[in-house]
């Protein structure tokens, strides 16, 4: 088994991972593929994890969209408005492709602020319109919220373990990334360790409980459910890939 390479800049881990994948060869995306629009609080972890799947299948293309001004939830939203579906958008969502949206938001102190509510309902107000401005298209969860508690690390955490872990254990560091680096051999490898989804999704999914508010508890995170979509995709293209990473 290769070594783990922890990268701790988003350029080194983005040209690892060109170098790596023109080892396992890369497929441009088919002129159909599905789209999925990654809107993220992170301008470093989450891209470089999303950036591992790009290029896996020929049907699939995984677009990320880091923050521009600030991390807080509504920005985000705004940022998706301009990038999405204002006039002069960057990208367009295909309803008819099937293309998603999704924010990849922190539970941090937005929950407390009241500012992760208004995303989902913009994501919920955003769906409800689907079929209306597309008379072909069915209704579908096109817009999205993946929250994680505390942090998109958790999600990291469970390509590894299967049961949450010990507040005991993690209070014992500054912040819960260094509790994952610590318990992850190494560090989270960008390069090779998102070849675990499937046992991410199992882990996270079995782990996924909400408190009495419904709001989702501590060490639980939402991304699984993005997980499925991706791997529904790159199922058998990850699993040649694991063979020759693990």
């Amino acid at each position: 088994m290769a070594a783990y390479l922890f990268c701790r800049t988003s350029k080194i881990c983005i040209g690892n991972m060109i170098q790596r994948r023109k080892e396992y060869g890369k497929r441009e995306p088919s002129r159909d593929a599905h789209k999925i629009y990654i809107v993220c609080e992170g301008a470093g972890t989450e891209p470089n994890y999303f950036a591992f799947f790009e290029g896996l299948s020929s049907n699939l293309q995984v677009i990320t969209i880091p923050p521009s001004d600030g991390t807080d939830p509504l920005k985000l939203m705004a940022l998706a408005n301009n990038v999405l579906l204002d006039e002069e958008r960057k990208y367009t969502v295909e309803y008819e492709h099937g293309d998603t949206v999704w924010f990849i938001v922190d539970t941090d102190t937005w929950e407390k602020e009241g500012k992760i509510t208004p995303l989902r309902e913009f994501c919920a107000e955003k769906n409800a319109t689907i079929p209306i401005e597309y008379d072909e298209v069915k209704e579908y969860d096109a817009w999205n919220v993946a929250q994680s508690n505390p942090c998109f690390e958790i999600w990291q955490y469970y390509h590894f373990y299967e049961e949450k872990p010990e507040k005991d254990e993690t209070d014992k560091f500054e912040t819960f990334k260094e509790y994952v680096n610590s318990v992850i051999s190494g560090g989270f490898n960008f390069e090779r360790d998102p070849v675990r989804l499937n046992e991410a999704i199992n882990n996270s999914e079995k782990c996924y409980t909400l408190d009495k508010d419904k709001k989702i508890d501590l060490y639980t995170t939402e991304l699984f459910i993005l997980g499925k979509e991706i791997y529904s995709f790159v199922n058998r293209d990850l699993m040649k890939l694991k063979n020759k990473l693990m």
